[in-house]
């Protein structure tokens, strides 16, 4: 190979790399993506004429839906079979929070949910994400609900199909899925969104306000019968926020203003997807 002149023309991205090769009687044996070269001009590659070497064939992106959703509103994908592949993923552009349900099974009727996450950067911060996770049954769907309070106006989700994936992985592990700054009355209450905790390794907040008033966090095995499990309480221009420990299957955060209406007041809340 000492007489070759190998030029890469491109930095290489995936199969989206160009090379000018001047050996014509053979070929390197590169795990990339090649063009020959025209003939009396180094730089110039013919780009109809493709040649994949060691292309690897089991990361196959293709697009579910680009149709954005309204508050509260949930995607549901079909049933995609993944006979003899033993991983999947998923990319997802969003200008909302969402949180993402995977769901599997061995028939492709009776789904099951497996997995939970949730991705965001904050309402109305467009971000982008991904999720490669192992798959235990033949077939999968995935459920994505919006979980901001506003509908999206950006939404695109891509499947990855992926035929070994050793561990989960997941972007945005801290995911910003609240927030609200809209000042509450004498004796009002703010009240969060359910959170699956299955997957969360923590839910974080932080608040403010101008007036006194109490956090409390709730948990629940059934989403319907909650236990308060612990309570902060918050002076008047105090910043107060922690990291929570999940406990029991779904949690949720309550703040109650004290006697005397709020002119300012900031809530925020996070989660941490486990890796």
């Amino acid at each position: 190979m000492e007489s070759n002149n190998i030029t890469i023309r491109d930095p290489i991205y995936f199969y989206g790399a160009r090379i000018a090769y001047t050996n014509t009687t053979s070929l390197p044996d590169f795990g990339i993506a090649i063009q020959p070269q025209r003939s009396g001009n180094p730089q110039a590659v013919v780009p109809s004429v493709p040649v994949a070497i060691n292309y690897d064939s089991s990361f196959i992106i293709s697009n579910l839906t680009t149709t954005t959703l309204g508050a509260n509103s949930t995607y549901t994908s079909g049933s995609i079979d993944y006979l003899n592949k033993r991983g999947a993923g998923l990319f997802i552009r969003s200008d909302q929070p969402v949180q993402i349900e995977i769901q599997e099974s061995y028939d492709g009727s009776a789904f099951a949910r497996t997995s939970v996450y949730y991705l965001g950067e904050g309402p109305g911060s467009t971000f982008h994400g991904y999720i490669l996770f192992p798959l235990s049954s033949r077939y999968w769907r995935v459920l994505i609900t919006n979980i901001g309070y506003s509908s999206q106006t950006t939404f695109r989700v891509d499947r990855i199909e992926k035929y070994d994936v050793q561990s989960v992985q997941i972007s945005h592990n801290l995911a910003i899925v609240e927030r609200t700054t809209t000042a509450l009355g004498a004796n009002a209450s703010y009240t969060s969104r359910t959170y699956i905790l299955q997957n969360l390794e923590s839910v974080n907040f932080y608040a403010f306000a101008d007036q006194a008033g109490t956090i409390y966090v709730d948990v629940s095995f059934d989403a319907s019968t909650w236990r308060v499990l612990k309570s902060y309480q918050v002076n008047a221009n105090t910043t107060v926020s922690d990291i929570i420990s999940p406990v029991g299957r779904y949690m949720r955060l309550r703040y109650v203003n004290g006697s005397t209406a709020q002119s300012t007041f900031e809530f925020c809340i996070s989660v941490r997807n486990k890796i």
